[in-house]
């Protein structure tokens, strides 16, 4: 079903604001465009780094609401599931690299279909070593599991962007 911008409604359908701009909004570009535009965003940082705001076509990958739980069954909430799959992914990274990290704070995710009873998440937080008042951002990529152990993909330092000579 298609809204006329601004029209949308607002029970059931809160999140359609916030991952997409409005119809009247620039940049104003083809769905071909658009998607060619997403594609590269995905592309160029792994699911971690996309500006919804930029599109008004709605894709498989969408931002995570915290304060939303759509994805999950009446015992867990969206919050919760990120609050836990964080510091497990951190855990994984520590043992891993023979480091002492803590997480100082979620920054955000975002998630795509798995079409399984599965969903993925790709997690950017923010941990410090005790040692060092610098905090560093990570990110993790999960697949969330409802009924069986979760699949922790990765869980890296987000690598720093790279200077573009235009």
């Amino acid at each position: 079903m298609r809204y006329e911008p601004g029209s949308e409604p607002e029970e059931k359908c809160c999140f359609l604001p916030w991952i997409r701009r409005r119809e009247d909004q620039g940049p104003f570009l083809t769905p071909e465009e658009e998607e060619r535009l997403f594609e590269e965003q995905v592309e160029n940082s792994q699911g971690f780094d996309i500006n919804f705001e930029e599109f008004s076509c709605v894709f498989n990958y969408v931002p995570v609401d915290f304060d939303e739980n759509y994805y999950f069954k009446d015992t867990d909430t969206t919050r919760g599931v990120i609050e836990r799959l964080s510091p497990d992914s951190r855990e994984l990274y520590n043992e891993r690299m023979d480091q002492g990290y803590e997480i100082v704070e979620v920054i955000k995710a975002n998630t795509h279909p798995t079409g399984t009873a599965a969903h993925m998440f790709y997690i950017t937080f923010r941990a410090k070593e005790l040692s060092d008042d610098q905090p560093k951002d990570f990110q993790a990529m999960v697949c969330y599991f409802c009924y069986t152990s979760n699949k922790y993909h990765s869980c890296e330092l987000k690598p720093e962007k790279k200077d573009t000579i235009n």
